[in-house]
């Protein structure tokens, strides 16, 4: 089967919902660590579960869409470039499924709900799996800390990247 050059607008429309979302849950992720106080803390963790609930439906729904409809052709010019390029997408998503992932399980596992802004209650009894509340919350930590952004970083590098070569090959027309 033949890789399309462009995405679809369906694509382009998840891509960016998830982009928003994901840099709101990234902000009251690091804004509840930062916080002046436990009330404070509570609050913005809060509103990260709440919306936490809706992001794991989006990623979901994102990366079942992508795998579904497949990845456009890479057109990067190099081939350093093209595997770089391959990997950073194909690790976003991972880091993203795993981040939606962990972050309900490692309050499950504590026989904790997901609130949803008090709205209902999302709750699975896992506390028979407490063994693996700890690496569930130190992979939601560090993949929110450190692996998410770092991805995103070169995502957009990339991006810019290729932006900028695209801008530069239509002048020379």
């Amino acid at each position: 089967m033949k890789q399309p050059l462009h995405y679809s607008g369906l694509s382009k429309l998840n891509h960016w919902i998830t982009a928003l979302l994901v840099t709101v849950m990234l902000v009251l992720g690091f804004a509840a660590g930062g916080a002046p106080d436990e009330a404070t803390e509570s609050y913005l963790m809060s509103l990260h579960i709440g919306l936490g609930f809706f992001v794991f439906l989006v990623v979901i729904w994102r990366v079942a869409w992508r795998l579904y409809e497949g990845f456009k052709a890479n057109t990067a010019a190099t081939a350093p470039e093209r595997w770089l390029a391959w990997a950073v997408h194909r690790l976003l998503l991972l880091a993203l499924v795993l981040q939606v992932i962990t972050g309900p399980l490692y309050l499950f596992t504590e026989g904790e709900g997901v609130d949803v802004f008090g709205w209902f209650t999302v709750y699975i009894p896992l506390q028979s799996l407490a063994v693996i509340h700890e690496p569930a919350e130190l992979v939601h930590v560090v993949s929110g800390l450190y692996v998410i952004p770092g991805l995103i970083v070169l995502h957009f590098l990339g991006a810019a990247r290729h932006y900028l070569s695209n801008q530069s090959d239509a002048t020379e027309l």
